[in-house]
């Protein structure tokens, strides 16, 4: 059965997966001359946005965050099924 809190765990857990791409794609984008950036593009709210979206993948502090939950749902799923 999919509970709440597994659907969560999933989704950080896949997350974390994808910690490397997305710090290498964030990189790219953020390194790229405004002609050639692919994600932060649109009006100035939407580069607004694409570009706070990118600078929390560069943060280190995020993805510490995204571990200590998923070691939280990690137990939380145990005490569940004990």
């Amino acid at each position: 059965v999919l509970t709440r809190w597994m659907s969560h765990y999933l989704a950080m857990r896949r997350l974390m997966e994808l910690k490397a791409t997305l710090t290498i794609m964030a990189d790219q984008e953020l390194s790229r001359v405004e002609a050639q950036q692919k994600i932060i593009t649109g009006d100035a709210r939407s580069k607004q946005k694409a570009e706070k979206m990118l600078r929390l993948i560069k943060n280190p502090t995020f993805w510490y965050q995204n571990e200590m939950c998923v070691l939280y749902f990690i137990l939380r799923l145990w005490h569940a099924v004990c």
